[in-house]
Formats: structure tokens, C-alpha cells, sequence
């Protein structure tokens, strides 16, 4: 790849010195590139490199909703090209929801390059930098991963609002390059089309598995946060819906119930009354259809990206599909904020707290 004319000192100085370098523009200005073009020079100097995408929305190590990271072995041409060593589940494509996910999960990714020895770690960012959000998004990040290098990519000045309050932080060096006249926009639908690719690519090896409730906590979801409730007292809510009912929990807010179809709340005020709450959520099944979750360990490592496409509530499990070969170290299911099909068709979000 040939190294843009007016970047070249920049990435001559970082692959010098390396350390964690996080790239910081809007949407189209070439921030990929910039990461491609110094993971190139620092590892023709013989650097150990990784790369953290951050970029939850465009994802190209690992599937869409994930931070990916990936050693830099061999010279690549784009992210897609390297194999994710680790990932981070968020289960969004937009972070302006999701910001303490996508904060957290870029300092865990960091941090697991570094620990398998890499000197330069390059972080590659969102393009949400206008705004409220967008400054809230990026000081977060900033301030949790404290890279050694801040590169603001720019056409003008639009994110000088995120760099110049970091201009007197302590060992951080804030670098500004022009945008690459190598970056091209992509419209809405270039960019939907490309993540129902990946979608697709993703699952496209997929397997079904069957998850036991009893062996996993769920997260991102009242199921499974309060204790079930006693099954006279599902009677008397299922009898004042007049409406079959799976499940039945009473929780930290309330009470939370799933039925078998959507119910008529019109005795909502005697449930109140009976449990003394107005606290009250009801869902049907088919809400944890074709919900992308993330797989992860006991230590919430996430292992894969799955889609929940059921849940039984009698004989208490999951079925998921994933790539991933065996189930036996899932302990965590993670319950992200996107349906999507297997074929990569997005069918819409979930709200936060809604399920």
C-alpha cells in the first residue's frame, strides 16, 4: 500500500516510537486507511502491531456489533483480511446508546493486544465525533485508554471540540493530518449493504446449539434478574390477562411477564393493586427472536456472536446460532440491541430496558 504523501511524517513518528494510537474523525475521512498505512510501516520496522476496530457500525474484525482486535502478521490490504484474536460484545451498530459498552470494551481490547505483547496498538474509531454524543463518546474513550498518540483526521476543524481538550494531558502527543484524498463517502445504503454482508458471512457456517438456562446468566435482559414467580400467582395474572403465560418474574422493578401472545392490559390497575406495583413489563415470546447476542465465558470473555432465535420456557433453554464449534464454556449470554436475520436482513432495534 503506498503511504499518503502528507500523513507519511505522522506514522514515521508514531512507528518510531510506538505505543496506543487512536484515530479520532467523521464518518469518511480516512481513518481506516491511516490505521492500514502504520500498521504497514511499523511492522516493516519490525514491530509488533495490533489493530483495535472500535468501529461498531462498520466492523471489519469480527461481525457487526463487536469491537474487534487482531495482531497485524502478515501485510494486509484491509481489516477484513485479519482474523480476530479477541472480541468485545457490544450489540449495537450505533454507539450513541451504547456508550459505556463501547467505551469499556476499546480499553479491554487494548489492554488484551498489550498483553499479548503488541508495541503498537492501533485503534481505529467511530465516525460519530459531532455533537453532544459524539464529544461524550470520544472523551470517554480517550480518557479510559489514555493512547500515547491522539490523531485527530480532519478536513477542516470538526473535531478540534475532542482533541484541544486533551492538549495538556500528560504523555499524550496530538497529532492532526488532513483527510486522505483516497477517502471516498458512502451513502446510508452503502453502508447497510456492507453490514448485511458481513452479517451474512458471519453466520454463513452457522450451527444450532441448545443452551441450558440453568447453566448461564443472561445479561442485557430482565429474564433471568429477579427470582420466578409462584405458580398460583402466575394463575392469577394469567386469569386477569386472559392470556397464556410463559414466565413470570418479580425483579428489582417490578414485575416482569411473558405471554404467549400480546395481552389486553385493560385489568392493569388490579395486577397493580394485588402486587403492589405499577412497575409492570409484558412481553411476548416472539420478542427473543432473531436477537444478535454475544456468547462469553465465566470470565465474560466474549467467545462468539450468536442469534437467540427461541426460547422454551418449559423445558428452560435457549436455541442459538453461531459459528461457534462447542457450547460447553458459554456461561454469559449477552442480549444485544439489534434483530437480524441470519442472512444478514436487519429487522429493527430493541430499545434499551424494553426486554
Amino acid at each position: 500500500m503506498e503511504i499518503t504523501p502528507d500523513w507519511r511524517s505522522v506514522i514515521e513518528e508514531i512507528a518510531a516510537e510506538p505505543g496506543v494510537a487512536m484515530m479520532v474523525g467523521a464518518i469518511d475521512v480516512g481513518k481506516t486507511r491511516f490505521t492500514l498505512e502504520l500498521c504497514q510501516v511499523a511492522a516493516e520496522a519490525g514491530v509488533h502491531v495490533a489493530i483495535v476496530d472500535a468501529d461498531v457500525g462498520q466492523s471489519e474484525i469480527g461481525s457487526p456489533g463487536t469491537i474487534g482486535m487482531a495482531m497485524v502478521d502478515v501485510e494486509v490490504s484491509a481489516l477484513s483480511d485479519l482474523k480476530p484474536r479477541r472480541l468485545h460484545f457490544v450489540g449495537a451498530t450505533s454507539p450513541a446508546e451504547h456508550i459505556a459498552e463501547c467505551c469499556a470494551g476499546t480499553r479491554k481490547m487494548v489492554d488484551e493486544a498489550i498483553a499479548l505483547g503488541a508495541k503498537l496498538v492501533v485503534v481505529d474509531t467511530t465516525g460519530l465525533t459531532g455533537g453532544w454524543v459524539g464529544r461524550r463518546l470520544k472523551t470517554c474513550k480517550i480518557d479510559l485508554v489514555r493512547p500515547n498518540y491522539l490523531v485527530g483526521i480532519q478536513r477542516k476543524r470538526e473535531v478540534e471540540h475532542i482533541l484541544r481538550p486533551f492538549s495538556k494531558m500528560a504523555n499524550m502527543r496530538i497529532r492532526r493530518v488532513e483527510t486522505s484524498q483516497h477517502a471516498m463517502r458512502k451513502s446510508r445504503e452503502l453502508r447497510a449493504s456492507r453490514r448485511k454482508i458481513n452479517y451474512h458471512k458471519h453466520f454463513a457456517d452457522s450451527q444450532g446449539h441448545l443452551i441450558r438456562l440453568d447453566d448461564i446468566s443472561l445479561w442485557n435482559t430482565w429474564l433471568g434478574a429477579g427470582r420466578p414467580m409462584k405458580w398460583q400467582y402466575r394463575k392469577f395474572i394469567q386469569d386477569s390477562l386472559k392470556c397464556p403465560v410463559l414466565h413470570v418474574e418479580v425483579t428489582g422493578q417490578g414485575i416482569y411477564i411473558i405471554s404467549e401472545r400480546s395481552c389486553s392490559m385493560s385489568n392493569r390497575k388490579e395486577l397493580e393493586e394485588q402486587f403492589k406495583t405499577a412497575n409492570i413489563t409484558a412481553i411476548t415470546g416472539d420478542a427473543f427472536q432473531n436477537v444478535l447476542v454475544g456468547l462469553a465465558d465465566e470470565n465474560g470473555r466474549t467467545l462468539n456472536v450468536g442469534l437467540l432465535q427461541t426460547i422454551d420456557f418449559k423445558h428452560r433453554f435457549l436455541f442459538v446460532l453461531s459459528p461457534i464449534k462447542t457450547i460447553s464454556p458459554v456461561k454469559i449470554v449477552q442480549f444485544g440491541s439489534i434483530r437480524v436475520t441470519k442472512e444478514g436482513d436487519e429487522l429493527g432495534t430493541i430499545r434499551p430496558g424494553d426486554m
